[in-house]
């Protein structure tokens, strides 16, 4: 799918952004979400769809997809179609990490393995057991490296094969059927035997990817992110007086909600609704030139390294990691009303790269960005769909050739118009609260 690129438009002026005014701040209706009884929630960035960002604390939900928030005294209502995301997730900072096959993440100890499933203990969540088909596996030890963490979630999480195996801390991989996990063994079988090995001497657990389980296909979806870097995708949340109870979808909808301490909550982002992300989807066409012989595939949800997406220090769930010099094309198919991301380098570069950026709009250029450098903070892009056909992200050279031009267009996403939006599903009954 590689070939040359067509020429590549030069940079202008960043254009002048439309500054929205906060306001419908009002008290939530009666019927509306259940505040929380008490918890102090952290305060974070509300990004709704339609107005400008501000800052807040979740303090209310309901099993209907809406969400309070308090900005001072006043409360703001959103559904959850109508939130890009709220906060910003943690990262776990010591191991276990159990990796969940939808890409969560739970730090929590391995107790043992039941029935075809893992009890685990969870500081945050408790005691859970949680099917083995939901588990990609377990990270014993969590590297303090981003790159490595990164890099060892995502064997994980990529693994192909029929049977369980065993990474350890040497490089040595062994492959059996896992028969238990404890604060300080795993037994694995293989050829009739059964091998006992210490924890210290192990990297992770990897459970049989064939056996691994869809994620749930609820329209619409939210991530879900804790102070100890829990990560979770859930199709449904609620706030019981301090308590912050949770569906996960992979935790099956006859499992009971695992539940946890409102203030625990540090991160929302909906999918689903009004927001459609471009990781989410195939690009129709992507060209890279690059400026000797090194070619540099565009990722998703990834930096071009292959690394989760980080900017100025954050972690981003969605987005597109490009190099300079490339371009992305997509076939809207559909009525958008606009384009949405932050343009950064990112962290990976340590400072380093200086690229530019543009987006074409059938074939016109309606956003091109100054130079943007290593360390610079995010730059916000806005640019109108309306009655258009493709879209193009263009990252080209900026000062210093291709050196460390790791550019991220972070929270990439088309913003269907209000009429467009699907209503957000009913409550299951089974979901509900208990």
């Amino acid at each position: 799918m590689h070939s040359p690129c067509s020429t590549l438009p030069s940079h202008s002026r960043l254009p002048a952004l439309l500054v929205l005014a906060l306001g419908g701040l009002a008290a939530a209706a009666p019927g509306g979400p259940v505040e929380a009884g008490g918890a102090k929630t952290l305060l974070g960035r509300v990004v709704p769809v339609d107005s400008e960002p501000f800052e807040a604390r979740l303090v209310g939900a309901d099993a209907k997809w809406q969400w309070t928030f308090a900005a001072g005294a006043a409360r703001r209502r959103l559904g959850a179609d109508a939130l890009v995301r709220w906060g910003k997730p943690a990262e776990p900072v010591r191991g276990p990490v159990v990796v969940l096959a939808d890409g969560g993440l739970l730090p929590a100890e391995p107790l043992r393995i039941d029935a075809g499933r893992a009890v685990l203990q969870s500081d945050s969540l408790g005691r859970l057991r949680v099917p083995l088909e939901s588990l990609s596996g377990v990270i014993l030890h969590w590297p303090t490296d981003h790159a490595e963490r990164d890099r060892l979630t995502d064997r994980l999480l990529r693994a192909k094969g029929s049977r369980d195996s065993i990474l350890l801390a040497n490089g040595d991989r062994l492959a059996g059927v896992v028969t238990n996990v404890n604060d300080r063994t795993v037994q694995l079988e293989r050829d009739g035997r059964r091998t006992v090995l210490a924890r210290n001497l192990l990297s992770a657990v990897v459970f049989n990817p064939a056996l691994s389980s869809e994620a749930s296909k609820s329209s619409l979806r939210t991530w879900v992110g804790l102070a100890d870097g829990t990560l979770l995708l859930v199709d449904r949340l609620w706030l019981d007086g301090a308590l912050l109870r949770l569906v996960p979808g992979l935790a099956g909808r006859s499992s009971p909600p695992w539940s946890t301490e409102a203030d625990r909550c540090v991160f929302l982002q909906p999918l689903g609704g009004r927001v459609v992300y471009l990781s989410d989807r195939p690009a129709d066409d992507y060209r890279h030139v690059p400026f000797l012989e090194l070619p540099w595939p565009y990722r998703n949800d990834r930096n071009v390294l292959g690394r989760r997406l980080r900017a100025s220090g954050r972690t981003h769930l969605k987005g597109l990691g490009v190099h300079s010099r490339s371009r992305l094309t997509y076939l809207l198919g559909e009525p958008f009303d606009r384009f949405e991301a932050a343009l950064a380098l990112d962290d990976a570069t340590e400072g380093g790269g200086s690229v530019r950026c543009h987006v074409l709009v059938d074939g016109r250029r309606q956003f091109s960005s100054e130079p943007i450098r290593g360390g610079q903070r995010p730059v916000p892009v806005r640019v109108d769909l309306t009655g258009t056909k493709r879209l193009e992200l263009v990252v080209d050279f900026g000062e210093r050739a291709d050196q460390l031009d790791y550019a991220n267009w972070l929270d990439a996403r088309l913003v269907r118009g209000k009429k467009e939006t699907a209503k957000p599903p009913e409550p299951d009954a089974k979901a509900a609260k208990p």
